[in-house]
């Protein structure tokens, strides 16, 4: 009888909640923050539960220390040097030579657990790094983390990937396949828009015979220097970091190293046909983690492709900018010098570095030599400095802990006349409490009957005092809502978990109050049934079910799930590895075609003649004529009677002194044809054809050849 009468008073508690007139000024949690300044959160966040969906049906059965998904950066990292160790290892049989280079690593072939398991091991980690990085960037972006000081973090990421995937692009040039000469001709067309070479790069790649061998040098030692650029992209990149996680742990990445073994000896790296200047491949096997961009490469010019590679990189690189909100000035937290006893803990809990210790300007100083002092231009607005100060000398004017404490004992007086069991929850609003809807105000939240909320940018701002201090009040229990997996606020989740344990300062004081009477719960976002469903039980049953008074992260897991789960998820990412690594490309319809390439100086003009009279005699030379310019190049190409092209080319250099060159691309219908050509300097009179040759040639659908003219050598026909 007795039961029944509590089940009936509970229900008429709740009724209390539902039937009293909800207040219009509500807020959703995820914006109730002090710094909810980024454009379009509420699409970013729509796809970002979808990550940490993702992260949570992993996190169900591999442990934290092996959840692939929420150490991307750190596998990058990984990767990285597992491919370079194996780069250096590579030299052992490589040879950096254009002639020999194709060769050398077709023999590897000869070696698979040796020079074979090496490559691919080298092309699988260069994989995988780009894989990762790409998922991290993403759960960057639709996590939001890019604004305020973190755009340094942002900025880095980007121009690091670009350096890693320039030099993957010229490591893939030093195998000499059909791929690579793709490779070396798409790069040409690039660099030949720019003014850097007075003859152009692509004449270097017409024949094999034209390709200079020095060139194919400067292309290893940059692809073996580069990444070294890329250390000191990623060392400012986490340079604004607290403990950051660099590397994985020995355990992960034996397994990590593991995988990549066996899928390099399962999945051998593969190579394609010796390059072949002279014949455009039907088809061809790419890497499309390094070599994508060549679809665009195969299809648009030089200025195109820039044009789109600028616009893209500005753009990507302006996001922190172009998406976030002016911030409020009052979201920024301060420090009052004269609380702050120098004890140091803000400055060790601080995820991001922003604050320093400096000798002491106000107060006494007896108290402590050195004070808190905080960076705003670096400081992120997460409270994780507020919830470890002891002193609470650290205070947002905006999200003042003070005020939060004068609501507390207003929310707690006005109902806890009305409710005996009135919960307080402190929800984070990146967490699974983010769809909550909430009237601060009052406190009171349509979605949490029982409960006065209230909503903080990240758990590590709740100060353990703030607990007590509901507790004392009178609340039956109190809710603190952290992140999961990779938290947006990196390690504020962890602080206070550790703190509520009593395991970090300011700690929460046990021997005061009872421990079972808080709920932590990290969950994150996409679990926001199973939170609300936690929050109930623990105000319903939370003396009668001490299994509740437990981090919600804390599964007890089979190792047999494990390890399937493990396999399974390597598998997965096994995949993503391997097939993008080895796709075909499909290419545009080739035109057969004639590829002339010339480089001859014009006539001089000269200009008057002059005396040396002025000049001391030592210096005296008499009269001497100097070359003030040179004509224009004519070059004429015909098909019996037909003439094909005809074209004047301007010399080179700043004073038109310089060699006139240039690359013709004529069409030819596949067939015989009987080609005339004629090179000569343009005068006042015409043109003065000085050379010229007569070649009769066959030539295929998809086939091309080529016609080079230089004044030593003369004419030369490759086809």
């Amino acid at each position: 009888m007795a039961e029944g009468s509590n089940d009936n008073n509970l229900e008429a508690k709740e009724s209390y909640w539902n039937w009293q007139e909800f207040k219009t000024n509500v807020v959703r949690a995820s914006e109730a923050g002090p710094d909810s300044s980024v454009r379009g959160r509420k699409y970013l966040d729509n796809v970002d539960r979808w990550f940490r969906k993702i992260d949570g049906i992993t996190l169900r059965y591999i442990p934290e220390q092996y959840h692939p998904f929420i150490q991307t950066g750190a596998i990058a990292n990984f990767m990285f040097v597992i491919a370079v160790i194996t780069g250096f290892l590579l030299l052992i049989w490589y040879d950096p030579s254009v002639h020999s280079a194709y060769d050398s690593v077709a023999a590897m072939s000869d070696s698979p657990y040796t020079a074979e398991l090496v490559r691919s091991l080298h092309r699988y980690s260069s994989d995988a790094f780009i894989l990762f990085v790409i998922f991290h960037a993403f759960k960057v972006f639709f996590g939001a983390r890019f604004t305020g000081s973190r755009w340094l973090a942002w900025i880095t990421g980007i121009v690091a990937l670009i350096i890693i995937w320039f030099d993957g692009w010229l490591g893939y040039w030093l195998v000499w396949d059909d791929q690579a000469a793709m490779i070396a001709t798409a790069t040409a067309k690039m660099v030949d828009v720019l003014p850097f070479f007075a003859e152009p790069l692509a004449a270097s790649f017409l024949t094999g015979d034209s390709f200079n061998s020095v060139l194919f040098l400067v292309v290893f030692f940059l692809h073996m220097l580069i990444p070294i650029s890329f250390g000191i992209m990623i060392w400012l990149h986490v340079s604004r970091l607290n403990k950051p996680n660099f590397m994985t742990n020995m355990k992960f990445s034996g397994l990590l190293l593991g995988s990549l073994i066996i899928v390099s000896l399962l999945f051998p790296a593969d190579i394609g046909e010796r390059a072949d200047l002279l014949t455009s491949p039907e088809g061809v096997v790419i890497d499309y983690f390094y070599l994508l961009p060549l679809i665009l490469t195969e299809r648009l010019q030089g200025g195109t492709l820039w044009l789109l590679f600028l616009a893209g990189f500005v753009l990507v690189s302006s996001i922190p900018w172009i998406m976030r909100r002016r911030k409020r000035e009052d979201t920024q937290p301060v420090v009052d010098e004269v609380k702050c006893n120098g004890c140091t803990q803000c400055f060790y809990d601080c995820p991001y570095n922003a604050i320093t210790m400096v000798p002491r300007v106000k107060g006494n100083p007896k108290k402590s030599e050195f004070v808190a002092e905080i960076d705003h231009s670096i400081c992120v607005s997460c409270g994780i400095c507020v919830g470890s100060c002891d002193p609470v000398a650290i205070d947002y004017p905006n999200l003042s802990a003070w005020d939060i404490r004068e609501k507390l004992d207003r929310w707690l007086d006005d109902d806890a006349r009305k409710l005996e069991d009135v919960n307080v929850a402190f929800v984070c609003g990146n967490s699974a409490g983010s769809l909550l809807t909430i009237d601060p105000e009052s406190g009171r939240c349509k979605e949490m009957p029982g409960y006065l909320v209230c909503t903080l940018p990240c758990a590590g701002w709740v100060h353990p005092t703030l607990i007590e201090r509901a507790l004392k009040k009178g609340a039956n229990g109190v809710l603190v809502s952290g992140c999961e997996s990779d938290p947006d606020f990196r390690l504020g989740a962890d602080w206070m978990g550790d703190r509520i344990e009593g395991e970090r300062h300011p700690e929460f004081r046990k021997d005061r109050y009872e421990r079972d009477k808080i709920l932590y719960l990290k969950l994150d976002k996409p679990e926001f049934d199973k939170f609300l469903d936690e929050a109930q039980k623990f105000r319903k049953k939370r003396q009668d079910d001490p299994n509740l008074i437990k981090d919600a992260a804390d599964k007890i897991k089979s190792n047999w799930k494990q390890a399937a789960a493990g396999v399974l998820i390597a598998g997965m990412i096994a995949g993503l590895t391997v097939w993008p690594s080895s796709a075909g490309l499909p290419l545009p319809e080739r035109e057969s075609e004639l590829v002339v390439s010339f480089k001859k100086k014009g006539a001089p003009v000269y200009a008057e003649k002059q005396s040396d009279e002025d000049r001391p005699r030592h210096m005296q030379r008499g009269d001497v004529k100097q070359v003030e310019q040179r004509s224009d190049v004519a070059v004429k190409i015909s098909a019996g009677d037909k003439v094909l092209f005809e074209e004047y080319y301007a010399p080179k250099g700043i004073f038109e002194r310089g060699y006139s060159s240039g690359i013709i691309h004529i069409p030819l219908d596949p067939g015989r044809h009987t080609i005339h050509a004629q090179i000569g300097n343009v005068t006042e009179n015409g043109v003065e054809w000085q050379q010229s040759v007569e070649q009769n040639l066959e030539i295929k659908e998809g086939e091309k050849a080529v016609l080079k003219f230089d004044e030593q050598e003369g004419f030369s026909w490759y086809f």
